[in-house]
């Protein structure tokens, strides 16, 4: 029985909560397309992008997703994240005012 309850507890989901860098250049419009894109990951339970340190704060479950799937979902709505960059063409149908790369 104790066996049982032991393999049990490790199969249980664990709610993760860390930062992952994401660039952006503004509150009006990168900050919704970041959070929907990396809220859509099944998995994730909270996202909330903060453009002044230019930061992802997730909340998730490791069970279900991890940080490489949140950050290829955010590249694909057209913001580099952490090591994965934005394909160029999504990146260059963003709107102007949400251009970051130089």
């Amino acid at each position: 029985m104790l066996a049982v309850a032991a393999m049990s507890a490790t199969m249980q989901a664990k709610t993760v909560k860390t930062e992952i860098p994401v660039n952006g250049k503004c509150n009006e419009m990168c900050k919704p397309r970041i959070e929907k894109a990396a809220k859509a990951v099944p998995g994730v339970l909270s996202a909330t992008w903060n453009l002044k340190a230019q930061k992802l704060t997730l909340v998730y479950d490791n069970t279900k997703t991890d940080t490489k799937k949140v950050q290829k979902a955010v590249a694909a709505s057209g913001h580099d994240s952490g090591n994965i960059k934005a394909p160029q063409a999504t990146y260059n149908k963003l709107p102007g005012c949400c251009k970051y790369r130089k």
